[in-house]
């Protein structure tokens, strides 16, 4: 194919308050925008008809008759043990990272802290700590496409973490299993309970916390410097 031959390209497309960053080499802009306002559109319309899909903190069954995403976010968000919407900014990064790789073996889709890569080689993503110091997790090559979350001791309402990196077999789930992190990381012994939580969250490859000079490690994530 011709497209694999050209050299990535950048760009952003916006979708309501998200802003997705995507490298790859292909000239479709627009599919991609509209790809991902169409998944918008899907979510947006199902949680008004299921308030329930939207608010819930908690997993959530929905009917076998919803919309395949609906159900997917669903049931990966089950796996991780939180509601549907800590997947939803990893859902949307999925959803335009597959359009993507039916065009090209290579792609990356960042949204926030969320990362859909698809890769023949392996990446180094930087995790931001608080005190501004920063450490490089190792994303593995992935022909199937895997996804990481992250999140740093100055985002918002997570001051609890001075780092955090998942990295899972979809980016929704990445993000799912974050969101459980930071629920038990302020319980009793909360960095031991969350390096248990991720080694038993089907499909997380492992994951990384900081907690000041504390580096806690599950699974088979890999630092490097």
């Amino acid at each position: 194919m011709k497209l694999l031959k050209r050299k990535s390209r950048t760009f952003e497309i916006q979708v309501q308050e998200m802003t997705l960053h995507i490298q790859a080499a292909t000239d479709v802009d627009e599919e991609s925008r509209a790809a991902a306002l169409s998944f918008w559109e899907v979510l947006h319309s199902y949680s008004i008809r299921n308030p329930d899909f939207r608010a819930s903190k908690r997993p959530v069954t929905v009917p076998a008759d919803a919309p395949e995403i609906v159900r997917e976010m669903a049931a990966t968000a089950g796996r991780a043990g939180v509601g549907p919407m800590f997947s939803f900014q990893g859902a949307v990064t999925d959803h335009v990272g597959r359009f993507l790789a039916r065009e090209v073996n290579e792609v990356t889709v960042n949204c926030g802290g969320d990362y859909f890569i698809q890769s023949r080689r392996r990446q180094k993503l930087t995790v931001l700590r608080r005190p501004g110091s920063s450490v490089a997790v190792v994303v593995p090559a992935n022909r199937q496409g895997v996804g990481i979350s992250m999140a740093s001791g100055s985002d918002r309402g997570r001051s609890e973490i001075d780092g955090l990196a998942v990295l899972a077999e979809s980016c929704m789930l990445a993000g799912a299993a974050a969101a459980g992190v930071r629920a038990i990381l302020p319980k009793e012994n909360g960095l031991q309970g969350a390096l248990a939580y991720l080694k038993q969250v089907p499909g997380v490859i492992g994951g990384v916390v900081f907690l000041g000079e504390r580096i806690g490690m599950a699974g088979g994530l890999e630092l490097a410097a």
